[in-house]
């Protein structure tokens, strides 16, 4: 996501304004030293320094690490979701409101569906149930980060609000996954069989880290479509339509096939990408 040309204003105002106001007071300490009496000069209050600004990736390879890292991520939220849901529905969880939010985090090394009460003053989540992903899940009673939940939460209500161009014709599912600062939303095909995926349609919401505002939204999606993939052997390849790195979607079908075959290809215009069961590292040679 590009900044904004007004918070782009705001920052170089700022900068100005410091900037400005340390001649000042450089001018204000000379003028006052070559006098023989006067109180000694004020100094500037410490302002606080700017937010660093998150390095965006650029090269292939950076590219591909920050899209498969999310595909990882977006693959066992939905798994999580999937488990949690099943045990509610099947009795595991007890009774379970329907005043309360449902949402999946990862709480460390392992993700847990969450269940509990969103607050227009708290600034955490009333978390009162959680289903951690251990064996085939448990409830725990395990500290978990309120205000993570909370963020997670109510960004992924905003996902389930948004209008989706192709929710009439396919399934789509929101994922909302925290980052450093803000939580993004994204929307994909619901993964089914890989023999018969749908991909493309991938969208995007950024809000902030509370799940309160919006940052921003992807303007384009690339196009769905349908596809009848079976594996030759012990290979499965997936063929994208993109020029470099592949879609959200695509990378979540091809993690879902290494369940099918101990090696999965995945091939752009430009790159074909090789995955095995037994390196989780993608391998790339320039086609």
């Amino acid at each position: 996501m590009k900044s904004s040309p007004l918070r782009s204003n705001r920052c170089g105002a700022l900068l100005l304004s410091v900037a400005l106001l340390s001649l000042t007071t450089a001018a204000l300490s000379s003028a006052q030293g070559s006098q023989s009496k006067g109180p000694p000069p004020m100094r500037a209050p410490k302002l606080p320094p700017l937010p660093k600004t998150p390095r965006v990736p650029t090269t292939f390879e950076e590219l591909f690490v920050y899209r498969d890292l999310r595909a990882r991520a977006a693959l066992d939220y939905l798994r999580c979701m999937q488990s949690t849901v099943t045990a509610l529905r099947t009795g595991g969880l007890g009774r379970v409101p329907t005043a309360w939010s449902i949402t999946c985090i990862q709480q460390g090394e392992e993700w847990r569906g969450v269940f509990g009460e969103l607050s227009d003053t708290a600034p955490g989540m009333q978390v009162h149930l959680q289903y951690a992903m251990r064996g085939n899940g448990t409830v725990v009673k395990d500290p978990v980060d309120t205000a993570r939940v909370n963020g997670t939460a109510r960004a992924l209500l905003r996902g389930l609000s948004a209008p989706l161009a192709h929710s009439a014709a396919y399934e789509f599912v929101p994922i909302a996954l925290p980052q450093a600062g803000y939580v993004e939303v994204w929307f994909i095909p619901l993964p089914g069989n890989p023999t018969r995926v749908v991909v493309g349609g991938d969208s995007l919401i950024q809000m902030s880290e509370d799940g309160v505002r919006e940052l921003g939204h992807s303007r384009a999606t690339p196009s769905v479509r349908t596809m009848a993939i079976e594996p030759t052997g012990q290979s499965y390849t997936l063929q994208s339509t993109e020029e470099r790195v592949p879609l959200l979607s695509e990378l979540v079908i091809a993690r879902m096939a290494l369940g099918l075959v101990p090696e999965v290809h995945v091939r752009t215009y430009q790159y074909d990408s090789v995955i095995t069961r037994t390196s989780d590292t993608w391998t790339h040679t320039r086609r």
